[in-house]
C-alpha cells in the first residue's frame, strides 16, 4: 500500500518540485529593479508586465533571463541544462528494458540541440510581450542613449526606425537616441514621425556611434542635416558637429578599455560627458558587471554622467536598464528642445544627472566554482524576482501540463491494451477454430 502511494505521488514530482521552489523563493523574494549607479538604494520605479506576459510567464521569464546573460553565464547555463538532460535520459534508459542504445542517445542529443536552437531563435526574433518601467513622477523621463536600426552594418534586417520606436515604447521608454554606426539614415527616418510635443508619444532623437581605436563613443546633440561625417573616427567627425544652442556631447559605450580614456577627451566644442554603466550587449553586460566599481570611480573623477544603453540592434524583447532623468515640463517640449534639455542637464549635473535603473540579474562570478554554478544562480535569481501573478502562472502551467500528460498516457495505455487483446485474439483464433 505504501509503495502504491509513493508511485502515485511520483507522478506529480515535477509540478511538486516547481511549486516547492516557487513557494520557497517567494519567502526570499527580491525587487526586480535595482539602482545600478548606487547599489543598495531602493528604487521608486515599478516593473510592469502586461497580462499576456503573465499568462505565458514560464516562457517570458526564461527568455528574459537568457537575454540578460553574458557569455560566461550562457556557457554555464547551457552546460547545466545539458547535464540535467543527460541525467534524465540516462535515468529513463536505466529504467527501461532496452537501455540507452546508441541510436536513442543520438536522438536525445539531436533533440537537445534542436531545442536549444529553437529557444535561442525565439529569444532573438519572436515578438512577445515586454516588461516595462513605470515612473510615478511626471517630471521623470526614461531614456535610452544607444540604439540601432537596420541602417547599421550589424543591425537586424527589417528593424527600421518605427520598429525601434515600438520596441522602446513597449519597454516603457519615453525617448531613445538612434545611434547607428557612422550614419544618420535611421535617425532621420525616425525624426520624421516624432510627435510635435514630447509627451504625446515615443520620441527618437539623433546620434551616431563613432570609433576611437577600440572605443566606440556615442555622439549626441548634432543636427543630422547639418553634420557631415568626414571620418569614422570621432575626432575628425566632430569637427563638423553643430549642436545649436547646446554643445554636442560624447558618451563612452561598452565594451571598451576604460583605463585608456584620456582625462582631456575633448575636441573643440565636443566633450566626453557620460559613460555607460549598463550596456545591453552580452560583452557589454559582462564588462559592466565585472568593472562596475571602476566605471563609477571614473565617472566621479571626470564628472561624467552614468548612463545605461540597450545597444539594441533589433534582437530580443528585453530592456536591461533605463536612464531616468528629472526634466521638469519635458512633456510640453518639442523633440529638439528635449534633446537640448537632456544635454544641458548632463553637462551641468554630471554624476547626479542620471539614475540608472536596471533589471536585477545574477551577480557576476568571481572564480571558476561560481562560474560553474552560474546556471543555478541565474535560475534562483529569476525565481526570487517573480511577481505573484507570475508564480501563479508557473504553478498553473506545471500542474496543467502534468495532468494533460497523465491523461494522454492513460489514453495511450488503454489503446495499447486494446491492441494487445486484438493481437492475442488473432493468435488464439486458429486454435479455437481447430478445436471447434
Amino acid at each position: 500500500m505504501q509503495t502504491l502511494r509513493l508511485r502515485r505521488i511520483s507522478r506529480y514530482r515535477w509540478p511538486l518540485v516547481i511549486t516547492a521552489a516557487l513557494v520557497t523563493t517567494a519567502v526570499f523574494s527580491l525587487p526586480p529593479l535595482v539602482d545600478a549607479g548606487h547599489p543598495g538604494i531602493r528604487v521608486t520605479a515599478l516593473l510592469q508586465k502586461p497580462l499576456a506576459y503573465d499568462v505565458v510567464a514560464p516562457v517570458s521569464d526564461v527568455l528574459d533571463a537568457l537575454t540578460l546573460l553574458f557569455p560566461a553565464q550562457y556557457a554555464a547555463t547551457f552546460a547545466l541544462c545539458a547535464v540535467i538532460a543527460l541525467g534524465f535520459w540516462t535515468y529513463r534508459g536505466v529504467r527501461s528494458r532496452a537501455g540507452m542504445a546508441p541510436h536513442k542517445l543520438l536522438r536525445a542529443a539531436l533533440c537537445f540541440g534542436g531545442g536549444t536552437i529553437a529557444i535561442a531563435g525565439t529569444m532573438l526574433v519572436a515578438t512577445r510581450p515586454m516588461a516595462s518601467i513605470v515612473l510615478a513622477d511626471r517630471d521623470l523621463i526614461a531614456i535610452d542613449f544607444h540604439s540601432h536600426t537596420e541602417a547599421s552594418h550589424d543591425g537586424r534586417s527589417g528593424f527600421d526606425a518605427e520598429r525601434n520606436r515600438e520596441w522602446h515604447a513597449s519597454a516603457g521608454f519615453d525617448v531613445a537616441y538612434v545611434t547607428d554606426h557612422q550614419t544618420f539614415d535611421g535617425a532621420l527616418s525616425g525624426a520624421r514621425r516624432n510627435p510635435a510635443r514630447s509627451g504625446d508619444g515615443m520620441v527618437l532623437l539623433p546620434g551616431v556611434e563613432l570609433r576611437d581605436g577600440d572605443q566606440h563613443p556615442i555622439l549626441i546633440g548634432v543636427d543630422p542635416k547639418r553634420m557631415r561625417i568626414t571620418s569614422p573616427d570621432w575626432g575628425a567627425a566632430a569637427v563638423e558637429a553643430d549642436g545649436g544652442p547646446a554643445p554636442p556631447i560624447l558618451l563612452l559605450s561598452l565594451p571598451g578599455n576604460i583605463e585608456r580614456v584620456p582625462r582631456d577627451e575633448t575636441n573643440g566644442r565636443v566633450r566626453l560627458a557620460g559613460i555607460e554603466a549598463v550596456d545591453g550587449s552580452p560583452r557589454g553586460m559582462a564588462q559592466s558587471a565585472h568593472e562596475r566599481d571602476a566605471i563609477l570611480s571614473l565617472a566621479g573623477q571626470m564628472h561624467l554622467a552614468v548612463i545605461s544603453a540597450s545597444d539594441n540592434h533589433g534582437w530580443g524583447r528585453t530592456a536591461p536598464a533605463w536612464s531616468v532623468m528629472r526634466i521638469p515640463g519635458w512633456r510640453a517640449l518639442t523633440p529638439s528642445e528635449l534633446d537640448i534639455a537632456i544635454r544641458r542637464t548632463i553637462i551641468d549635473e554630471g554624476p547626479r544627472a542620471v539614475e540608472v535603473i536596471a533589471r536585477r540579474t545574477a551577480p557576476a562570478p568571481t572564480n571558476k566554482l561560481e562560474t560553474a554554478a552560474s546556471g543555478i544562480v541565474v535560475a534562483a535569481t529569476m525565481m526570487r524576482t517573480m511577481s505573484i501573478p507570475e508564480r501563479a502562472s508557473w504553478i498553473g502551467w506545471s500542474w496543467g501540463l502534468c495532468f494533460l500528460s497523465l491523461r494522454v498516457a492513460r489514453r495511450n495505455a488503454i489503446k495499447q491494451r486494446a491492441r494487445d487483446r486484438k493481437r492475442a485474439e488473432r493468435k488464439l483464433r486458429p486454435a479455437i477454430e481447430a478445436a471447434a
